[in-house]
C-alpha cells in the first residue's frame, strides 16, 4: 500500500508539474502571438479602426487593426476576430506541441539507452562473449598461432582478404578491442606476414648452427610484419638502455625532472665495460640531459646506472614498463650486465619503439629529443648496414658476450617507416651473430621499401 501511494504521489507531482508547463507554454504562444499581431499592425497603413468596448470605469479604446485578415499561425481568420487573441487556445497548435514532447522524450530515451549499454559494456566487455573470449597475442605467441589470426602470402602477391571470425567480431567485440587492446596486438591480428622471407632467415639461422635468433619487424603503414620467436624473453645487454631513456623522458614530461639538473656520480654507481665517465673523478656533476646522451650514444654504463638511479630504481622501472604493456622487459642488475639477467623481447620493443613514433607516449618535445640522441648512436655495424644512404634509423644497440643485438626506428625515403628488433643468441661472442642481422636487416629493408622486384626470390637477392 505504501509503495502504491508513492506511485500515486509521484503520478500526480508529474501531472502537475505538467499541467504547469503546459500552462506556461500557452502563455509564451498568447504573446508571441500579439506580438506578431502588434508588428504586422504597424506595417499596415491605419485606415480602419474597431471599437472594443471596455468597462465603464475604463471608457473606450480604440485599437487599430488593418482591413485585411492577420493570419497568426493556422487559427486566424477575419470574420472570427476573437481567435485571433491570445486568450483562446489552438487546438491545432496543442497536437504539434504534443508531437514535438513526445518525438523529444523519444530522443532523450534513445541517449539515455545508448549511454547505458556503453557503460555496461565498459565495465564488463566480456558479458556477451562467453565461449569466444576476445583475442589477445600472448607471451608464447607461436607460428601457428599467428597463423590463425591473419592471412599470409608471399612476398610480392597481393594479400588475401582476411576473415573475420562472426563470434569474434561482434560490436561490443570490436570495441573491447579498438579500447583495450593494445596497438601492437592489434597490427599483428590486421596484418599480413612476411611468410616468404621468414622462411628464407630460418632456413639461414638452420645453416648457422648456434646462432638463435630472435626477432620482429613491422611497417604499420601497410602491416606487413616479420615475427620469429618475437614473444621470446632474451638477455637485453644494451638495449635495456631504451626504456630507460623512454622513462627518463617521462619524468621530464611530467615535470619532475629537469633536463639541467645535475647529477652526481657516486663510488657505487661507477661502472665499468662500456663509456668514459667512469674515469671521472667520483663527485662529479653531469646535467641529466648530458647523462642520457652518454647512455645512448656511447652506451656509458656509468650513466644508464645514474639515470636508474635518479627515476626511483629497478623496481620503479620495472613497475613502470609492465604499466606500458610489456611483458618481458625487466631491470634486474645494475650494469655492466655481463650474465644477462636483464631481459627484454623482439615484440616488446617493437611495441615500445611504436609508441615512440606516433607520440601516444611522450610530448613531441620529448619525443624529438629522444629520437635525436637515439640518431646519434656511435656503434653502426648492425641494422645500420642494411639500410640504403638516403634512409635515417634512430637505434640503440646492445653486445654482451652471450648475445647481440640492435633495436631501431627506420625512415625510408618513400616516406614509410617501421620498427625492427633482433637479438641473435650466440657462442660467446661469436662474430657470425653480427653478419646475420646485418644480413636480416638488408632483406627487410628492401621488402619493406619494395623497390628491388628480386626482394620475391631473397635467397638470390643478398647471394649475389
Amino acid at each position: 500500500m505504501l509503495q502504491h501511494s508513492r506511485q500515486s504521489l509521484t503520478s500526480r507531482q508529474q501531472r502537475q508539474l505538467w499541467q504547469q508547463r503546459r500552462r506556461m507554454h500557452q502563455t509564451r504562444r498568447a504573446m508571441r502571438k500579439q506580438q506578431l499581431l502588434q508588428q504586422q499592425t504597424q506595417r499596415q497603413p491605419q485606415s480602419a479602426h474597431v471599437q472594443v468596448a471596455s468597462s465603464p470605469s475604463q471608457g473606450k479604446r480604440t485599437k487599430v487593426i488593418p482591413q485585411q485578415s492577420v493570419t497568426v499561425g493556422r487559427s486566424a481568420h477575419p470574420k472570427h476576430p476573437r481567435q485571433s487573441t491570445p486568450h483562446s487556445p489552438r487546438t491545432r497548435s496543442n497536437f504539434w506541441g504534443w508531437f514535438a514532447y513526445l518525438t523529444r522524450l523519444m530522443i532523450v530515451g534513445s541517449g539515455v539507452a545508448a549511454i547505458a549499454g556503453t557503460a555496461l559494456t565498459i565495465m564488463d566487455p566480456k558479458q556477451d562473449v562467453v565461449s569466444s573470449p576476445p583475442p589477445s597475442v600472448s607471451s608464447d605467441l607461436s607460428p601457428n598461432a599467428l597463423n590463425s589470426l591473419v592471412t599470409t602470402s608471399n612476398a610480392g602477391q597481393s594479400t588475401q582478404p582476411k576473415t573475420f571470425n562472426s563470434q569474434l567480431d561482434r560490436p561490443q567485440s570490436l570495441f573491447y578491442r579498438w579500447s583495450q587492446e593494445p596497438r601492437l596486438t592489434r597490427l599483428i591480428r590486421e596484418g599480413q606476414e612476411l611468410s616468404a622471407i621468414k622462411q628464407q632467415i630460418q632456413k639461414w639461422s638452420v645453416a648457422q648452427p648456434g646462432l638463435k635468433p630472435v626477432m620482429f619487424f613491422l611497417n604499420p603503414n601497410t602491416g606487413e610484419y616479420l615475427d620469429i620467436n618475437g614473444a621470446k624473453s632474451v638477455s637485453a645487454a644494451s638495449t635495456i638502455k631504451i626504456p630507460i631513456l623512454l622513462a627518463f623522458f617521462e619524468e621530464v614530461d611530467a615535470g619532475t625532472i629537469d633536463l639541467n639538473e645535475p647529477l652526481v656520480m657516486r663510488q657505487d654507481l661507477v661502472a665499468a665495460e662500456a663509456g668514459s665517465m667512469q674515469y671521472q673523478p667520483v663527485g662529479t656533476q653531469f646535467s641529466a640531459l648530458e647523462t642520457a646522451e652518454y647512455m645512448i650514444a656511447i652506451s656509458d654504463n656509468t650513466a644508464t646506472n645514474m639515470l636508474i638511479d635518479r627515476l626511483g630504481g629497478a623496481e620503479k622501472l620495472n613497475q613502470r614498463f609492465k604499466s606500458w604493456g610489456l611483458k618481458h622487459t625487466a631491470i634486474r642488475n645494475l650494469l655492466p650486465d655481463l650474465e644477462g639477467t636483464n631481459t627484454v623481447s623482439p615484440q616488446d620493443m617493437a611495441a615500445l619503439m611504436l609508441k615512440l613514433s606516433d607520440e601516444s607516449l611522450l610530448s613531441a618535445t620529448s619525443r624529438e629529443q629522444a629520437l635525436d640522441i637515439m640518431r646519434q648512436t656511435v656503434t653502426n655495424t648492425l641494422l645500420p648496414q642494411g639500410i640504403d644512404k638516403d634512409a635515417s634509423i634512430a637505434h640503440k644497440t646492445g653486445d654482451i658476450g652471450s648475445v647481440v643485438g640492435d633495436i631501431g626506428l627506420i625512415d625510408m625515403p618513400n616516406g614509410q617507416h617501421y620498427v625492427a628488433a633482433i637479438l641473435v643468441q650466440r657462442p660467446h661472442n661469436d662474430p657470425r651473430a653480427q653478419e646475420l642481422i646485418r644480413k636480416i636487416s638488408k632483406l627487410t629493408y628492401k621488402t619493406f621499401r619494395n623497390q628491388d622486384q628480386s626482394v620475391a626470390n631473397p635467397a638470390t637477392a643478398l647471394d649475389n
